[in-house]
């Protein structure tokens, strides 16, 4: 019997906003899953992870997946017209500090483990000047069997906006396994390697709760 090929994510779309007091989290998850019988007819769209962060409680973070860029593009005219999305978009407070919209590039996608995602770490940063974007695929390459060896983990991928912007998104499948990796990961030279390409006034690092799950 013949499978469905699954199609290659090949734009990764980071939105964080934060939301406004007045709503809910029930409310603005019942209005985020309203979205997703429409959006999930869109030629492209390959689903998405809404999650929380973990420490910031107000702060939502969608993780968008398309096959390209021009299907988000297409997606994005048809969300702007759409009074469902944009009662979506109103739960949240455009233009503050930690606003965000990224539109990446995947350059390391590992295949996932057993397991549901209920967690996602993220890391968004710059590298130090000196180091080229194949120097930093190399040595984060070098991070995935070191994760593959700690429990709860699931997949990760790497990904880069036109501009040089990284995001290093790792799924978990609990907080307490993310956050034990995380420390435990620093003691490793070959992480030591990669980190070390990191700006570090540039990095921001969350730990996100998985609330809502579409990704194909």
């Amino acid at each position: 019997m013949q499978t469905e090929k699954k199609e290659k994510v090949g734009t990764i779309v980071i939105v964080m906003e934060k939301t406004k007091p007045e709503y809910s989290k029930n409310k603005i998850m019942e209005l985020s899953r309203a979205v997703d019988p429409m959006v999930d007819k869109f030629e492209g769209y390959l689903g998405r992870k809404m999650t929380f962060s973990n420490k910031e409680p107000d702060l939502l973070v969608d993780l968008v997946y398309y096959t390209n860029v021009k299907a988000f593009e297409d997606a994005s005219e048809i969300e702007m017209k759409s009074e469902i999305c944009q009662a979506f978009f109103a739960t949240m407070i455009p233009d503050t500090e930690r606003s965000k919209m990224l539109i990446t590039s995947p350059l390391i996608m590992t295949t996932p483990k057993q397991g549901d995602a209920k967690v996602v770490e993220l890391v968004l940063f710059k590298t130090k000047p000196e180091f080229t974007k194949d120097q930093m695929v190399d040595a984060a390459k070098n991070i995935n069997p070191i994760l593959e060896k700690y429990n709860g983990y699931i997949s990760r991928k790497l990904s880069i906006t036109d501009d040089g912007k990284w995001t290093d998104i790792v799924y978990w499948t609990d907080l307490k396994s993310a956050e034990k990796a995380s420390k435990h990961i620093l003691e490793d030279p070959l992480a030591q390697k990669y980190f070390a390409m990191i700006d570090e006034t540039s990095m921001e690092f969350s730990h996100l709760n998985v609330e809502i799950d579409t990704e194909r």
